[in-house]
């Protein structure tokens, strides 16, 4: 193989050092369980080249899906490993721009099905058919079951002008799209004033672009004399924890944000400048798919009375993921802290409740959710 695993995970570390003229070599001993590992890959990987005639091997891939597979071990479906071209990808999402077919997907956690949350206009997957809640169940013709959030993206994404293969469920009714990936400008920020001077923001995503583009939409709001303010956060993925914290940094006088801690019990508090803030009533809008990212902007607008939050309980995503190098270009994705909302709150796997619950009625094109915030804020 490219590199032989077993051998990589069986070098016996030498220390080499001079005591009074004489050469002293040390020699670590390996932990037993990583020997029974190695023993292992070694076997699997003679059985692969003396017995497997079921296509070529791709070697790169093997080596790539054992360290998936370790990660994968975890349990957790927010952790994930990327290759170099695979972090790649990764890093250009955050900048806003990407290479796909416009689906915003998310997993269940319990139960690990990936639902459409959104197609985005001005896509390809725009006019497929595609609908909000429908289930992904292929990607190429390969299950997504079992996979993490994060490969199953990766596999939907690719280079411009080629095709990916989707089979999704509507309503228990299976059906196959074949989709162009197109270069994709993602617009995190949408808004316009409503009657009543009442201003409405949509954030779909925190990623960079968002902040600059979140300012231009208060800054326009601003200028056309809105009184007050509904955000909205529904279906809101989440994203980058220092891009929401600049966000809300805008909406808020002082006090803190949102704290993070860390398996060793670190702690970072992000807070708000005293001079930055919204004067106005506000409202923000969130729902069962309002997570992570979005649950922070939720938490700090809500523990410091700023916004009335109206619609349905939050996803309930408070943990962090950070990325760490793994060498050759590769990188892991893995939680490495638990957040707090200003009042001391982690709402993992609990999510937080709206002050006045409206559920969201499917069998009408009236937005009752948002014509409830206008309510409020007339």
């Amino acid at each position: 193989m490219k590199k032989n695993l077993s051998k990589i995970m069986i070098t016996v570390l030498l220390v080499i050092s001079m005591v009074e003229g004489a050469f002293l070599v040390r020699a670590y001993v390996i932990p037993s369980n990583v020997m029974k590992v190695a023993r292992k890959i070694n076997s699997i990987e003679k059985l692969i080249d003396s017995e497997y005639t079921g296509g070529k091997v791709d070697k790169e891939k093997i080596e790539d899906y054992a360290y998936k597979g370790m990660i994968a071990g975890l349990g957790d479906v927010y952790s994930a490993y990327y290759n170099k071209s695979e972090f790649k990808e990764m890093m250009e999402e955050t900048d806003g721009t990407f290479s796909g077919v416009g689906l915003q997907v998310l997993q269940d956690s319990k139960t690990g099905e990936i639902s459409v949350i959104k197609v985005m206009k001005d896509t390809p997957a725009q006019g497929k058919g595609i609908e909000k809640g429908d289930i992904l169940l292929k990607v190429d013709n390969k299950s997504v079951k079992d996979q993490s959030l994060s490969d199953v993206i990766q596999k939907i994404r690719g280079e411009k002008g080629t095709k990916v293969r989707l089979t999704l469920s509507h309503n228990s009714k299976e059906y196959q799209v074949t989709i162009t990936r197109s270069v994709i400008e993602t617009p995190t920020i949408e808004s316009k004033m409503l009657e009543g001077k009442i201003g409405y923001i949509q954030i779909i995503e925190f990623d960079e672009v968002t902040v600059n583009q979140f300012k231009s939409a208060l800054s326009s709001l601003k200028k056309k004399g809105m009184k007050s303010l509904i955000l909205d956060v529904r279906d809101n993925p989440g994203g980058l924890i220092e891009v929401v914290a600049k966000v809300a940094n805008e909406l808020q006088s002082g006090g803190v944000i949102v704290s993070t801690k860390d398996k060793k019990g670190k702690e970072k508090v992000y807070n708000a400048d005293k001079d930055t803030s919204v004067d106005m009533p506000m409202c923000l809008l969130v729902n069962e798919n309002s997570a992570s990212a979005s649950e922070i902007l939720a938490g700090t607008l809500k523990d410091h009375k700023l916004a009335t939050l109206v619609g349905e309980k939050t996803f309930g995503k408070g943990i962090v993921q950070g990325f760490y190098n793994a060498g050759d270009g590769g990188y892991l994705k893995l939680t490495f802290a638990e957040y707090y909302t200003p009042n001391g709150n982690n709402i993992h796997k609990k999510g937080i409740k709206p002050n006045v619950v409206v559920k969201d009625n499917e069998k009408t094109s009236k937005d009752e959710q948002l014509e409830k915030a206008k309510e409020i804020l007339k």
